[in-house]
């Protein structure tokens, strides 16, 4: 099932075979992953669009009660639909999908970046989205969808995994920390009493987003918590 998942490589980030690497607790990397209580988990083809739609759509409406900010603009669809056909045409994110019974109870995105050559290390891949539906969940399938965009991102030679949490989503920031994900920045809001105004085009920020840089991301770097995942040495 999962031969094919590291032919798409993030942007300066090489696929290369691997071998399981003891890591320091003694454990091996895992190879394929075993179905979970008759759950399928496969990358998503053009025809599951619709299920990554509605997904994402119903994380984004509970990152929203947790923060208005997070609150999808009109239109996101088209939005994620260009990121989607990005990624199957140029290779730099993975989209994983899981099923039960024909219908889609799980999603993981995760998307390859490479920053500013004002910094030293600059390879990364960005956990976009991880989300299992009411109906799937204690099942362990949260587990293995992290555990398989892991691996991934190993074996295109990144360096670390990076997501962003809001500082309330107590339970989110419970499931990473077992994960062995650590808090390493924090962003610091001040809300100025006056009404978000409208967003206006920006014809630099669009021809970014139009390259599919931070293609999902409500800021470029941080939200309320960036959590970080080192490489195992």
């Amino acid at each position: 099932m999962w031969q094919n998942l590291a032919r798409a490589a993030p942007v300066g980030l090489h696929c290369r075979p691997t071998t399981p690497r003891p890591r320091p607790n003694g454990a091996v990397d895992l190879g394929p992953l075993a179905p979970v209580a008759g759950i399928e988990i496969r990358p998503a083809t053009p025809g599951d669009d619709w299920a990554v739609r509605s997904l994402f759509g119903a994380l984004h409406a509970h990152n929203a009660s947790l923060d208005l900010l997070f609150a999808l603009a009109e239109g996101w669809e088209a939005t994620l639909g260009e990121h989607l056909v990005r990624v199957r045409a140029d290779g730099e994110g993975i989209t994983l999908l899981a099923w039960r019974a024909g219908e889609p109870v799980g999603l993981l995105m995760m998307d390859g970046h490479v920053d500013s050559p004002l910094f030293r290390y600059r390879k990364w891949v960005e956990l976009l989205a991880l989300y299992v539906a009411p109906v799937a969940r204690g099942s362990g399938l949260a587990d293995r969808l992290l555990l398989a965009g892991v691996a991934w991102a190993r074996a295109c030679g990144a360096a670390r995994v990076q997501l962003y949490v809001t500082a309330c989503n107590e339970p989110a920031r419970r499931f990473y920390a077992r994960a062995r994900f650590r808090p390493v920045q924090e962003i610091w809001r001040l809300d100025l009493d006056q009404s978000e105004p409208d967003s206006q085009a920006d014809a630099a920020c669009e021809a970014v987003h139009a390259s599919g840089h931070q293609l999902l991301s409500p800021t470029k770097h941080s939200l309320a918590d960036e959590t970080e995942r080192e490489r195992p040495v």
